[in-house]
């Protein structure tokens, strides 16, 4: 049996929180509707439209990102 670790630490109440888990640290900024959350593993970008259960999400690496200049 897994045992998960998950916890949210509000900074700014509903724009900017702390993430702590077994996995890592991570830190989320935006509203509803719109995330961005920066990890060990790159920038995950999460949109989504309120009240419909309905989301997209798409994750960039830091390197992919940060390309240096090639």
């Amino acid at each position: 049996m897994r045992i998960r670790f998950y916890r949210r630490i509000p900074i700014v109440p509903g724009w900017v929180y702390l993430n702590l888990s077994k996995g890592g640290v991570s830190l989320s900024l935006g509203r509803r509707g719109f995330w961005l959350t920066f990890g060990r593993h790159g920038v995950r970008v999460t949109t989504g439209l309120p009240g419909t259960g309905l989301s997209a999400s798409e994750q960039r690496k830091y390197s992919d990102i940060f390309r240096s200049g090639r």
